[in-house]
């Protein structure tokens, strides 16, 4: 089947979803990318992707191995990391593939295996899925082109056998199953260009965008004169995209196209082309650049080796922007483009009984020099180990090396000048090849008073959250062609499916663990604790290992683990009966939780429902611990931001009554902080908040409001007890202008009361009732129709009555014995409230109607509407 376009942050979400699936695990982890940047992968991904039982396998193209060698630290020990050499051209594709014994999942796109591509790109993924009785047919064309990479590709050991395996997985589940969306085709460079393999128009439309086209565009020509479209749109980002402006803006105008100027900041990497026949939409993602190494070369005539999927789309997955005129393309030059380098290029260093056997990209020109790090080394100490000579492809070298261990080629010139080429890591095929078990797979334990005790513990919890703030999208077996445009899309399992609620609740627990879920959710805490995932090699180098670690799927820190996971604490008591003082800290320690809290509010909108709750909980502890002092309120804005970020359509259904209940409690911490007779930092914070959360309150609970404002009352006082939160929730569901205005003069030591729906009385002694009046009447002025008395308190002596109903304004002064009435009428920014700010009616224009002592007809008429049969205040007690 084909389903909608969606979006998801990264392929992170696909293995966070199969970490969590219960007992169904996977065999084999396939990454194929163009830069694979390896300690990116590490820290964010390996822990969560072998905790499903796979074999892990990374490769990316060996010209762009850049790695770090501090924060490589797995390779060859945890997992495969391999390399590809794609002669002539680039190795560029981009494929995710989990697969195990009854389901797959495969991710074709756009995003290399770096941050860049998993987070901050604007990236395009297509999702195919075997499961249950079903399997898209494309999935055999994804392992036919597995099968067949290594005819085409020279990669280091190991990684041909890991296509293969991964190839023969697929077939075995496609054989099993009804075939699903035919209509889905996967289209590679392998055997021939990807243009051959589009369709012929002509077409209704078509639409393209690419970060890279070639210099003269000609796969954009071939493209046009293959597709003959009626219409064109070419959109492009100004700055980012690199493309040869003069020859573009020349076939826009040929085929009278138009173009579209997307300029958002965020770099948009996907790569589109897009077209409409007969009333249907498709797109060819994945890949392929509007280049002719992507498109009009097959591999064996020097092409790219690329991937891509042709697949039905139900919208376009253009990106918004603005229509420009062609000519500003004519002035855009092509961006300078980063030197190859033609460097010494190892491919793998394998272990075997003899030493190593070492792989080199292509046969060296030049004798060379082969330089050994041990693992437990230093990166920075190298050692030569052999010289290898011209001409070789492979050899095996009698030199012992821990797996992990670096190696490079170093050249010398001539003149004596060394070049080095890239580093690769040793691989021990039989550690990388090992499947963690189930039981080894383990979520942190983490309890919310433990986040207070060491800052270093809160900064690495929140290193997890910023790592793992994409959302899990749950979708059925089938195809899904995916646009990640802004990262934040997420889908809430659904309400009457009691395992995929349980199923949820774990892959939430997975990224923060069940203390933290449950803390969020006002649950009880669980009991039960466990051992993390350890399998890093201690070095005394490695400042990480020896320091903090920021974030870590897989618990690196032994140090901290064992504190985490102390048996006697597990046994302890898991609530708390006062709240951390961090009062009692230096100052830089309340500093850092300040940042803290800033930084876990700035990733809030991109978290799950339980993790957006989280946040806001733990920013009520930080500000009630004293992370702030007493006299500053910074972190009012802090909190309404949190609060605002609950305000997404992903809330399952049965947390309502808990969502509910903490943005009630929030809101009276705002509320008891923002004055509202004057608009200030705090009472926008409030207002902005209340807005946006206003619908969630009906579904307090009073037994979550009491969870939720426990240990807070030291710190907020009153503003927390249950009736003053139920109070607050009640003022914003019913959103009563009048009911705001009583609260606000009272604020300011008036005496005021209600007198039915639409009415206020003020009473005391004033000097003039009418400004009075007109300071009620203003604190109201949202209301359709109002009318505020001011006047003694005996109802004896000087009283006024002002009535407003946009946009007149009348006032009936009885400051004489006769009392006068006057009509102005307001526009503009100019109303009641701005006036009584002004203390005067000067700035308000006067409608004349007559002698001033006598009622006109408009004054008669909202008085009839008020339900007065008269302007003289009532006779009111004290």
């Amino acid at each position: 089947m084909v389903e909608p376009a969606i979006a998801f942050a990264s392929p992170l979400s696909l293995i966070l979803d199969e970490e969590h699936r219960g007992g169904q695990r996977l065999e084999e982890a396939l990454f194929l990318s163009f830069t694979a940047d390896l300690g990116f992968f590490e820290e964010v991904a390996l822990g969560v992707t072998q905790a499903t039982g796979a074999r892990v396998t990374v490769a990316g193209d060996v010209s762009m191995a850049r790695n770090d060698p501090r924060s490589v630290r797995r390779a060859g020990r945890s997992y495969l990391a391999g390399l590809a050499y794609a002669p002539g051209a680039a190795f560029h594709p981009k494929l995710m593939v989990l697969a195990g014994p009854e389901h797959a999942t495969i991710a074709l796109g756009s995003g290399n295996t770096t941050l860049a591509g998993w987070q901050a790109n604007a990236e395009l993924w297509t999702v195919l899925r075997v499961d249950g009785e079903r399997s898209p047919t494309a999935v055999p064309e994804v392992a036919a082109w597995l099968r067949g990479l290594p005819e085409k590709v020279r990669f280091s050991a190991g990684v041909p056998q890991a296509l293969g395996r991964v190839a023969a997985l697929l077939d075995r589940l496609h054989g099993e199953r009804t075939p699903t969306a035919p209509q889905v085709r996967v289209v590679s460079s392998l055997h021939s260009p990807i243009i051959d393999q589009l369709p012929h128009g002509p077409v209704d439309e078509l639409a393209v965008f690419a970060p890279f086209y070639d210099q003269r565009s000609m796969a954009l020509r071939q493209l046009l004169e293959r597709f003959r479209p009626s219409r064109f749109t070419l959109a492009y980002q100004p700055g980012l995209s690199d493309l040869d402006g003069p020859s573009i803006a020349a076939l826009v105008k040929a085929y009278d196209g138009r173009v579209i100027s997307d300029n958002d900041q965020r770099y948009r990497h996907g790569k589109l082309v897009q077209w409409a026949s007969e009333g249907q939409r498709w797109a060819l993602t994945g890949s392929p650049n509007l280049s002719a190494a992507a498109l009009l070369l097959s591999q064996g005539e020097g092409g790219n080796c690329e991937l891509g999927v042709i697949a039905p789309i139900p919208t376009t997955l253009l990106p918004d922007g603005i229509e420009e005129p062609t000519a500003r393309l004519r002035s855009a030059a092509p961006l300078p483009r980063p030197i190859v380098g033609h460097g010494p290029m190892l491919l793998g260093a394998l272990r075997v009984s003899g030493g190593l056997e070492i792989s080199v990209a292509r046969p060296l020109s030049d004798a060379a020099q082969l330089e050994l790090s041990q693992a437990t080394a230093p990166p920075e100490a190298w050692e030569r180990i052999a010289d290898i000579p011209p001409g070789q492809a492979t050899l095996t070298v009698t030199a012992p090396a821990d797996a992990g261990s670096r190696v490079r080629l170093v050249v010398v010139d001539s003149d004596g000048v060394p070049s080095f080429g890239n580093i690769v890591f040793v691989v021990d095929p039989d550690r990388a090849l090992r499947r963690m078990t189930p039981a080894q797979s383990q979520t942190p334990t983490t309890r919310p008073p433990d986040l207070f005790t060491d800052p270093r513990l809160a900064e690495r919890f929140l290193g997890d959250l910023e790592t793992l703030r994409t959302g899990l999208i749950s979708t059925p077996a089938g195809v899904s062609a995916s646009s990640s445009t802004d990262g934040t899309v997420v889908t809430a399992p659904p309400d009457d499916d009691e395992n995929g609620w349980e199923r949820y609740l774990d892959e939430c627990a997975g990224r923060v663990g069940h203390p933290l879920i449950r803390f969020a959710l006002g649950l009880p805490m669980p009991t039960d604790t466990g051992t993390p995932f350890q399998d890093l090699l201690p070095v005394s180098w490695d400042e990480r290992f020896t320091d903090d670690i920021e974030a870590a799927l897989d618990e690196d820190d032994a140090e901290v683990v064992a504190a985490e996971h102390d048996p006697e604490a597990a046994g302890a008591e898991t609530g708390t009966t006062t709240l951390p003082d961090l009062g009692q800290t230096d100052q830089e320690v309340r500093r850092r939780y300040r940042r803290w809290v800033e930084r876990l509010v700035a990733i809030a909108p991109d978290l799950d429902p339980p993790e957006r709750m989280l946040v806001v909980r733990l920013t009520l502890w930080t500000v009630a611990a004293g992370a702030w002092p007493p006299a500053h309120t910074d972190w009012l804005p802090l909190l309404s931001r949190a609060v605002r970020a609950l305000n997404r359509n992903d809330l399952p259904e049965r947390i309502e009554p808990q969502v509910g209940s903490l943005a009630a409690v929030a809101l009276a911490v705002l509320r008891s902080h923002a004055p509202r007779y004057e608009i200030t930092p705090e009472t926008l914070a409030f207002n902005e908040a209340s807005q946006a959360v206003g619908h969630l309150l009906p579904a307090v609970d009073s037994a979550y409001v009491t969870e939720y404002t426990a240990l807070l009352d030291a710190a907020f006082g009153p503003s927390v007890n249950q009736a003053a939160v139920l109070d607050v929730a009640s003022d914003v569901v019913q959103d009563d202008p009048l009911t705001d205005a009583v609260w606000t003069l009272t604020e300011k030591n008036r005496d005021v009361h209600r007198h039915g729906k639409s009415l206020l009385h003020v009473t005391g002694r004033f000097s003039n009732p009418a400004l009075v009046a007109l300071e009620a009447v203003g604190a109201a002025e949202d209301a359709p129709l109002v009318g505020a008395w001011a006047g003694s308190d005996s109802g004896e002596g000087a009283w006024a009555l002002v009535i407003w109903r946009r946009p007149d304004l009348i006032v009936v002064d009885a400051r004489r014995p006769t009392p006068l009435w006057r009509h102005h009428r307001l526009t503009g920014l100019v109303g009641p409230r701005a006036l009584a700010a002004q203390r005067s009616f000067e700035s308000a224009s006067s409608v004349p109607h007559g002698p001033r002592n006598q009622p006109f007809e408009l004054a008669s008429q909202v008085l009839s509407d008020l339900s007065l049969a008269g302007p003289r205040p009532p006779q009111c007690g004290l």
